[in-house]
């Protein structure tokens, strides 16, 4: 019995000392000496000499740590590692350990067809000819900000499959379908399911290149189905609208401005938070000159907060020497791609431009979704840009909170911001140096990694906030909201609050005689307070809520941080 003990006790030591052995390279030792001297490194090796310890490579010269191997299996490692952080010329050391990359898989069955998103040469390419997804998903999936905004990316295409099963399609449930009555009075009828700015309908056409562009930017992804996209859980507004008809165009723009700017106006009440528009269609050698109504769209837009990324021409020819309509406009709410290949070149029939094209992204031998629930392959510029609409959108739902923060106040310069970390967080390409504005490919890791640490990420939340850092207990007296108004005006002062969804928390009645209407502090100052509670007079959670203040129709908005 005493045996069976004794083998027992052996045999868990053993499966601790394997399982532990599993965690580093065996044989191997980080060591950092006091001082980088040859002198310390014949002295560590001789002592030592039974192990056979001697150094590999310098691994850092200004941190003295070098890599040195021994022979394993003579003494336990963990009585070696002691010994050696006891020497007199050893300032740290520690075991080799393995590190785990941390990556994020969907369970899409043909994930391994999508190259652009992780490139092992499953398909003849060259490996990490990509733009980081795994990486980045691991980060941020996409769909949802941190407030719990949806975000919605709109592709404006010839149409979209919008009954095919492995794509989030936005709705507008404001509206009711098919009863010829503009519901939400946003001057669209019908617009359950998007627009279609060909015929001025609801009625949305199905389209081959429009589903798949749509795949790429947004198809479900970890849903046991076909594909995903770069964007696993973001909602997709179908327009119909690539047309060389600038009304079409503009019509089609206009929906997607009317929508987001709604969304604004109503802190989310009505619209769509749209954050991103596709254009895999264009005129070729088209002057911007001549289409100044389409060009200014994307300015409108991107005050709205929305950027727009637009395929260049799919022919070898210099943007900058011959134009492009939309990819030569100046608009800096635009990102232009070109399309770069598995081997990461960019395609030979694929436009360039030092000053007018941004960047490149995965565009050759795309899978993605298409007509009649199935998936194909497509090759273009056209395949190349949703991966960066989809970029966009990820970034947006991977923002932190101050961040969002500053883009619901300011959704023009933090649109900039965000393309900004787009186009530096680019993997540099020689295939595209000279040849585009950033000189590489889109690395959405990168892109993500610069965001994230970013001054914009990390600053206080801005000044036009109010903290009310004693909730969920009663606000503090002191603590008061006050405004220059007239007695007038505050006779029909209305106090509105809404949470991040944009809807309505409270609304505090339009009266001097109101309890909570007091006089302020000197002549026509009038002081609102709030104790944190709904309609029903329940305390409601803490968080970021918004204000609204409506004085003859003239508000004035501000925010609350309730903590």
């Amino acid at each position: 019995m005493k045996k069976l003990i004794v083998l027992i006790i052996l045999f868990f030591a053993f499966s601790y000392l394997v399982a532990d052995e599993s965690l580093y390279v065996p044989g191997q030792l980080l060591i950092q000496l006091e001082e980088n001297t040859n002198e310390n490194l014949q002295l560590i090796s001789e002592n030592f000499s039974n192990l056979n310890l001697k150094p590999i490579k310098q691994l850092s010269r200004r941190m003295h740590i070098w890599l040195f191997e021994y022979d394993s299996g003579i003494l336990l490692d963990e009585d070696i590692l002691i010994a050696i952080k006891r020497h007199s010329v050893v300032k740290e050391a520690q075991f080799n350990h393995y590190v785990q990359e941390r990556e994020t898989y969907p369970d899409d069955p043909h994930f391994n067809n999508q190259w652009a998103l992780e490139n092992t040469g499953q398909t003849g390419g060259l490996p990490d000819a990509d733009i980081d997804a795994p990486e980045a998903w691991d980060l941020n999936t996409g769909g949802i900000t941190a407030f719990g905004d949806t975000l919605v990316v709109a592709i404006v295409d010839a149409g979209a499959y919008i009954s095919h099963p492995d794509i989030n399609w936005w709705k507008n449930y404001d509206e009711i379908p098919c009863n010829g009555i503009d519901d939400d009075e946003n001057g669209y009828i019908d617009d359950y399911d998007g627009w279609n700015a060909y015929n001025s309908t609801g009625n949305i056409i199905a389209s081959s290149h429009g589903t798949h562009v749509s795949g790429i930017a947004g198809a479900i992804g970890n849903n046991g189905l076909g594909v995903c996209g770069v964007n696993w859980n973001v909602q997709t507004m179908p327009v119909v609208g690539s047309s060389n008809t600038e009304s079409v165009v503009v019509e089609a723009y206009g929906y997607v401005l009317e929508m987001r700017s709604i969304y604004n106006e109503t802190y989310g009440d009505s619209g769509a938070f749209v954050v991103a528009t596709n254009s895999s269609f264009g005129i070729n050698y088209g002057n911007p000159e001549d289409y100044p109504l389409w060009s200014a769209m994307y300015d409108s837009m991107g005050v709205a907060g929305i950027l727009s990324s637009a395929a260049t021409m799919n022919i070898t020819a210099n943007v900058d020497e011959v134009g492009d309509m939309p990819t030569a406009c100046d608009s800096d709410y635009l990102i232009t791609v070109t399309n770069t290949t598995n081997l990461d070149e960019k395609y030979g029939s694929a436009a360039y431009g030092l000053t007018t094209i941004d960047l490149g992204a995965p565009g050759t031998d795309i899978y993605s979704t298409d007509q009649s629930n199935n998936y194909s392959y497509k090759t273009g510029t056209s395949m190349a840009t949703p991966h960066v609409t989809g970029a966009v959108a990820l970034l947006l739902s991977a923002a932190p909170e101050e961040l969002l923060i500053q883009y619901m106040e300011n959704p023009a310069e933090i649109a900039l911001q965000i393309k900004t970390y787009i186009l530096e967080g680019v993997e540099m390409l020689p295939s595209l140096d000279s040849l585009t504005v950033s000189g590489g490919r889109l690395n959405i890791f990168n892109s993500l990694d610069l965001m994230l640490n970013s001054n914009y990420a990390q600053n206080e939340i801005p000044e036009s906030t109010i903290r009310l850092n004693n909730y969920p207990n009663p606000f503090n007296p002191e603590t008061t909201i006050v405004f220059n108004l007239t007695a007038e005006n505050a006779e029909n002062a209305e106090l509105v609050i809404y949470n991040l969804k944009g809807q309505k928390v409270k609304i505090i009645s339009p009266s001097l005689c109101h309890p909570e209407f007091i006089e302020g502090r000197g002549q026509n100052k009038y002081s609102v307070t709030w104790n944190g509670t709904d309609e029903n007079n329940q305390p409601i959670a803490s968080g970021i809520y918004f204000f609204k203040l409506n004085i003859q129709n003239s508000p004035v908005k501000k925010m609350l941080l309730l903590k």
